[in-house]
């Protein structure tokens, strides 16, 4: 029947059956990043949703706190729906009574209405902090290995680095975050 149908789409002179298909193009980077930002994004507010007793169908207000606003541009009505955000918006302050959700080098705040419990998030907020330094100790270890160093191909180096770099500003959103409750 497809084959049929195809035929009868136009002015084929092969069928599917024996053509061949059209080789796969480069994947656009962007929109991969975008991709997996939205991901993040939406695992850490249900995540954190979740941990704070919320139902999915309650609306929230979400907030979001960050240094490029560009990729959210394409995604913010789908990450709204996704987390059930009755408003979006971007702020440069923390607002009150909000819960804070750090994921990546993005904080998102969550205004529910309801009074929120900061030990939880505090909490929460001091182990992501334990685990970055851990992390931070583990990379800076390997970096200061001379053996490693003169071993690892230069691209190795490279991405050690820019994990060290990205653990780095990590730390320093889950610090100011800390330091505002």
């Amino acid at each position: 029947i497809t084959e049929e149908m195809y035929h009868l789409l136009g002015e084929q002179s092969t069928d599917i059956c024996v053509s061949q298909v059209a080789p796969a193009g480069k994947a656009d980077a962007a929109i991969i990043a975008t991709g997996d930002l939205l991901k993040n994004a939406i695992t850490a507010i249900r995540d954190a949703r979740n941990k704070a007793q919320l139902k999915p169908k309650d609306e929230i207000d979400l907030q979001i706190q960050t240094a490029d606003q560009t990729p959210y541009n394409a995604v913010i009505d789908l990450l709204a729906k996704q987390v059930n955000a009755k408003s979006t918006a971007f702020t440069i302050d923390t607002p009150p009574q909000s819960i804070t959700v750090v994921a990546g080098k993005e904080k998102y705040f969550l205004i529910t209405g309801q009074i929120v419990e900061t030990g939880q998030q505090k909490e929460d907020l001091i182990k992501e902090k334990e685990h970055l330094l851990g992390f931070l100790a583990s990379v800076e270890k390997k970096l200061g290995n001379e053996r490693f160093m003169q071993n690892a191909k230069p691209e190795v180096v490279a991405l050690e680095q820019k994990k060290k770099q990205d653990a780095l500003a990590k730390l320093d959103i889950v610090e100011k975050a800390l330091s505002q409750m």
